[in-house]
């Protein structure tokens, strides 16, 4: 007889919970990296002076950040399973849930490994050329923001999944806000062209504009997939009829 004080072990939910709770930890130590420890955001200018770029990729702390990042960058694919776990019970194809996990791996290393390599090994060593130091800056800064269209890949099959889907795991509005939000995110796209304004890297429409959209989606889509988690019966979850089927006949122990 299992304890009462254990009996959580034998939530049936278990598995999607933690994968659920790894996100908020996620996050947060996501944000630390990258703006507290790195100061790589908000943004930095693209036209600061050769000496301010030199300053920061030669930040001490830049090498913290990236080793932080290394270590925690699986969590990502943890926090991306809580979708596409919902996405499996929708009535849709299979095809929407395995673009959505190939856009979150092609975005993970474009937009997130990329760019803080570039910022780490510009602090690896204190001899660079001041030259090779402003390379590995531009590529940093244009990898991070610039390549934000693969993550437009990965939400848009979100997106659709949840507008086309017939058994509502989720709100049909939340699809079009999804919807809504990536497209914002093709603005990412005139970082490679403008070098000042709203369209840099740094401006009010290619970076600013998409945090105020992107922000509140995410609470708000987590708070949904965490109702879909709780909704969800038992007899849906893989592991339930695994625990019911019992020993296969003529098993061995």
């Amino acid at each position: 007889m299992v304890p009462n004080k254990l009996k959580w072990y034998r939530n049936k939910k278990l598995d999607q919970w933690i994968c659920f709770w790894t996100v908020p930890f996620f996050y947060t130590l996501f944000g630390i990296i990258f703006v507290p420890l790195s100061w790589m955001m908000p943004p930095r200018s693209p036209n600061n002076e050769l000496a301010q770029i030199v300053e920061f990729m030669q930040s001490q702390n830049l090498l913290i950040a990236t080793t932080l990042l290394i270590l925690s960058i699986g969590l990502a694919a943890v926090a991306n399973a809580c979708y596409a776990i919902q996405m499996r019970r929708m009535s849709v194809s299979p095809a929407f849930r395995i673009a959505f996990i190939m856009g979150s791996v092609a975005g993970c290393i474009v937009g997130c490994l990329f760019p803080m390599f570039c910022f780490g090994l510009g602090a690896f060593r204190p001899d660079y050329d001041p030259k090779i130091l402003a390379m590995l800056y531009d590529f940093g800064y244009l990898s991070f923001i610039g390549s934000l269209g693969c993550f437009c890949i990965m939400w848009s099959m979100l997106g659709l999944a949840i507008i086309l889907d017939k058994n509502r795991i989720l709100p049909k509005w939340l699809g079009y806000y999804t919807v809504w939000q990536y497209m914002t995110e093709l603005f990412a796209a005139t970082v490679w062209i403008a070098k000042t304004g709203p369209f840099a890297w740094d401006g009010v429409m290619a970076f600013w504009f998409n945090m105020v959209l992107y922000v509140p989606w995410q609470i708000i889509i987590y708070y949904q997939i965490f109702l879909a988690i709780k909704n969800q019966p038992d007899s849906e979850l893989g592991n339930a009829d695994i625990a019911s089927s019992g020993p296969a006949t003529g098993a061995t122990v």
